[in-house]
């Protein structure tokens, strides 16, 4: 098989949403934080920065700001962020985890946590979290992450989530599983597509979706979890949705609430492929501003 072109990619992504290409090559003007609220409030963030000569902007999350790129590798070296008062998280990383509606009293489970950005969020709102990683290496550098923020109410886990549920039959109130995925949204293309296919395409989609099963089958009847992935490819987003609703007649998408300047529509078809009608609920964010590329979809368990 021949070694795919950027050429390839960019028809590949052009065929998904017509120049995401274009947005995806697009060089990032700014970069965005979260004030870890289990250790400061927004204002106090805000006042050490500004004396340190930075001008944070506002974002629609209350405790979420951003700053010019040049920042980008200033910023963990300064003692605000040492000490853990601050999180560099990208917006829509963000929105996907306060996408999930979570009260003091639920249990989440974080099927696939590292580096621990979300369950971070989830810690600082619900009564416990869980979270799982399988990889070893990221699972005790996640646990590190989560001792200098503060968050005394996270579990984890060194386990392979696609066998979570066996263990965790509808356990949890609230579940989300930030899938491993190709990363289309990742790749920095002046140094071109060195580690993208479609072979590696199919081989997350697989792994996809008996993640997203685990997942589900660990959800509490009621319960509603957020599938998520930064890829844009529709074998791995919107066919492992369509996969899950096939496979239960109790799971059902909802609208996901957002402002959001650039996004697409779930597919309902991509090229011979159909999809359930009700994949237009899911969105796949657009490259731009503080937000990457990234496909989210809101389930329920009824």
């Amino acid at each position: 098989m021949a070694k795919p072109t950027l050429q390839d990619f960019e028809d590949r992504l052009n065929s998904i949403y017509l120049n995401l290409f274009e947005l995806l090559s697009k060089e990032n003007q700014e970069f965005s934080f979260r004030v870890n609220l289990l250790k400061s409030l927004p204002s106090e963030v805000i006042e050490e920065l500004t004396k340190e000569g930075f001008k944070p902007k506002e974002t629609i999350f209350e405790d979420t700001f951003t700053l010019p790129i040049e920042a980008r590798d200033i910023l963990p070296k300064l003692r605000v962020y040492t000490d853990g008062k601050i999180y560099i998280q990208s917006l829509s990383s963000i929105l996907a985890a306060k996408s999930l509606d979570i009260n003091s009293s639920e249990w989440v489970l974080d099927l696939a946590a590292a580096p621990g950005g979300k369950s971070l969020i989830f810690a600082q709102i619900a009564n416990k979290v869980s979270a799982v990683e399988p990889n070893k290496s990221r699972f005790f550098s996640m646990k590190r992450n989560f001792k200098i923020m503060g968050a005394k109410n996270i579990q984890t886990y060194n386990k392979d989530g696609r066998f979570i549920y066996k263990s965790c039959s509808e356990w949890f109130d609230k579940v989300f599983l930030d899938a491993p995925c190709s990363s289309e949204a990742h790749i920095d293309l002046k140094k071109g597509i060195t580690w993208w296919s479609m072979r590696r395409v199919y081989k997350f989609a697989k792994l996809q979706k008996e993640l997203i099963v685990s997942a589900f089958e660990s959800l509490k009847s009621g319960g509603e979890m957020i599938y998520a992935t930064c890829t844009f490819a529709p074998e791995e987003n919107e066919a492992v949705v369509n996969y899950l609703l096939n496979r239960y007649s109790n799971a059902k998408l909802i609208a996901i609430d957002h402002n959001l300047e650039k996004f697409q529509k779930g597919l309902i078809a991509f090229k011979d492929e159909k999809f359930d009608n009700s994949l237009e609920l899911t969105i796949r964010i657009l490259p731009h501003k503080s937000y990457s590329g990234f496909y989210m979809a809101k389930i329920v368990k009824l």
